[in-house]
C-alpha cells in the first residue's frame, strides 16, 4: 500500500493539512473538502479519545486526504494503535533526543526495521489486503520541536533516516524561550532559522503550523520555506468566521 503523503513529502511538494480538534466525522469530512493534503486529529490539547478515531478517519480517506494524528506524548502503543486504526501519519510531540525518538520510530516500523505488532486490524482491511499493506506501507513520522532542548538537536532530529518532516510548534516553542505567543522575539525567530536550515542541510521538509486562518500568513510561511504545513484549526477558524463586533448591537 503507498503512502501518498509520504511520497510527496519525499519529492519536496508543498503538503498543506487541516486541524481537527473536534472529533466528528463530518467536521473532518467538510475539511477534506477543502483541499488539505492531510488533517491531524490533535490528541494532545483537545479532549480525543481513541475509541472514534476510525469514523474520522473513513471520512477523511474518502475525499484522497490522509489521515494523521499528534499524539498527546511518545507513547509507541498509542501509535501503534493509531496505525492499526488506518492513521497515514504521526506527529510526536516535544522532540529533543534522537535516541528517544529513534526508539519510538522502531514502534511504528514492522520487522525487520522495526519492532511493530502485526495483526488484523482496519489499516490492512482486517487481512483483507493484509501483504499489500505489510509489503507497501511505512508511515509519516514527524518530530515536533516545542523546546530550546529541541531547536539545539534539530540538525540531529532532520538527519535520521526515519524522519520525514520536521514540525515546528510555535506556541511551546516562544513558551520554551521565554515569551508565550511572541512570535516577534529575535530569540523565536533565530530558533524558526536554526530549525528551517537544519531541514535543508539534511534534505527534510520543514513545517508549522500558521494557526491563525489567515492565508497571507500562511503565503508568508511557504515563502519562507516551509513545505510542511498546518493551516488554522476547526474551532479557531469557526470562531474567526463567526465573530460578532463588540459595537454591533
Amino acid at each position: 500500500m503507498r503512502n501518498i503523503l509520504k511520497e510527496k513529502l519525499a519529492s519536496g511538494e508543498l503538503c498543506i493539512g487541516g486541524w481537527l480538534t473536534v472529533l466528528s466525522p463530518v467536521i473532518a469530512e467538510a475539511m477534506a473538502t477543502l483541499n488539505f493534503d492531510w488533517v491531524a486529529v490533535d490528541m494532545e490539547h483537545a479532549p480525543v479519545s481513541e475509541g472514534d478515531i476510525q469514523g474520522v478517519f473513513i471520512a477523511l480517506e474518502k475525499h484522497g486526504c490522509s489521515p494523521m494524528v499528534r499524539l498527546p506524548s511518545a507513547d509507541p502503543y498509542l501509535a501503534r494503535r493509531m496505525l492499526d486504526a488506518g492513521a497515514h501519519g504521526i506527529i510526536v510531540p516535544t522532540v529533543e533526543d534522537i535516541s528517544a525518538f529513534s526508539d519510538f520510530a522502531s514502534h511504528c516500523l514492522y520487522p525487520p526495521k522495526g519492532k511493530r505488532g502485526i495483526g488484523l486490524s482496519r489499516c490492512n482491511e482486517w487481512g483483507q489486503n493484509f501483504d499489500r499493506y505489510h509489503e507497501g506501507f511505512a508511515p509519516v513520522l514527524v518530530p515536533q520541536i516545542e523546546s530550546s532542548e529541541g531547536v539545539a538537536a534539530a540538525a540531529e532530529i532532520a538527519e535520521l533516516e526515519v524522519t520525514d518532516a520536521v514540525f515546528l510548534g510555535p506556541y511551546d516553542l516562544s513558551g520554551s524561550l521565554g515569551n508565550h505567543g511572541n512570535f516577534e522575539s529575535a530569540e523565536f525567530k533565530d530558533a524558526v532559522v536554526v530549525v528551517r536550515d537544519a531541514c535543508t542541510a539534511a534534505g527534510k521538509p520543514a513545517g508549522i503550523h500558521q494557526v491563525a486562518p489567515d492565508l497571507k500568513a500562511l503565503q508568508t510561511q511557504i515563502s519562507s520555506g516551509f513545505r510542511f504545513v498546518a493551516y488554522g484549526t476547526d474551532m479557531i477558524s469557526m470562531r474567526t468566521a463567526l465573530e460578532l463586533p463588540k459595537d454591533i448591537k
